[in-house]
């Protein structure tokens, strides 16, 4: 992985994932990165690992880091899968600066271009359990500002700006050197509480990686015959557009095979991006095992 950092400085490792060969002029701030990983869905948590260790560096709120992440991760997303149509020789840009109070994340998708006023209302009524769609909308929900442009290479370039005004860490700090750590991945574990069948979740239900799991581990428990399911959402750390959508297939494909799919144990963050989709009126959500288990009877 090689990174642009403050001082233009290059760091590598033999995996070769990120290129950072300047794609724009360099910006007038303080603060800046530049990656350029390929269209790979695992891609999104190396760039993940560099955007949170910056944020921190930066001393942005524990809260305000976590809604730019699930933006940033829906404009990776968007790029990799309908920018570049996951094609392995195109690149996803994404440059981060610090322009007087403004976080600035720009990323760029090597694609044809998009017209994102074609896009359907996800609140609609008649969008509402649509599996997909919703990418956006969560991006000009948690950021301040989002724009749409092509960028110097002719794809898609959308910039997001978040108004920043915690402290900002010493110019000298190096921004680029990451903690490895947090990785995206989710397990998932099924028990049954008599004719209760309940799905445990850890971690991250994004692309790629979470979305997958939950959709098979519904699959199958629907195939098994289960009419009573929960899904246990305690240990769910990150949720994005693509796990929200699995959560709305499974819901319908419970109800269209006379099942009965409910949540329980939602973490707040969870349940903030269910209610500004007005998702949380469709799915029965309870607090606790007990609870859910009981309104079955």
């Amino acid at each position: 992985m090689r990174l642009a950092g403050a001082e233009g400085e290059r760091f590598s490792d033999p995996g070769d994932l990120v290129d950072s060969r300047p794609r724009i002029a360099p910006m007038p701030v303080d603060y800046r990165f530049h990656l350029a990983v390929g269209s790979r869905f695992e891609n999104i948590e190396l760039v993940q690992v560099v955007l949170r260790d910056c944020l921190q560096r930066l001393g942005m709120d524990d809260d305000a880091q976590h809604w730019v992440d699930v933006a940033v991760r829906e404009a990776l997303a968007n790029a990799i899968k309908h920018g570049n149509l996951q094609d392995a020789a195109k690149q996803v840009h994404v440059d981060l600066a610090v322009e007087g109070d403004d976080l600035v994340i720009r990323v760029e998708d090597e694609g044809v271009g998009f017209d994102p006023s074609q896009l359907g209302d996800p609140l609609a009524p008649e969008n509402l359990l649509r599996p997909n769609g919703r990418g956006i909308f969560y991006m000009r929900s948690f950021m301040d500002d989002i724009t749409y442009g092509s960028g110097p290479g002719g794809g898609t370039m959308v910039t997001l700006r978040k108004r920043f005004t915690g402290p900002k860490t010493d110019p000298g700090h190096d921004l680029t050197k990451a903690d490895s750590g947090g990785i995206g991945r989710m397990d998932v574990n099924k028990r049954q509480v008599g004719d209760v069948t309940i799905l445990d979740l850890k971690g991250k239900i994004t692309i790629g990686t979470g979305d997958v799991q939950l959709r098979n581990a519904v699959q199958e428990v629907m195939s098994s015959g289960a009419t009573k399911v929960l899904i246990n959402m305690r240990d769910v750390s990150t949720i994005d557009s693509s796990g929200i959508g699995e959560l709305v297939s499974a819901y319908t494909t419970a109800t269209n095979r006379g099942a009965k799919l409910k949540l329980i144990n939602l973490p707040a963050k969870v349940t903030d991006i269910l209610t500004i989709t007005q998702l949380i009126t469709v799915f029965d959500v309870y607090d606790g095992e007990a609870a859910g288990i009981q309104s079955f009877t």
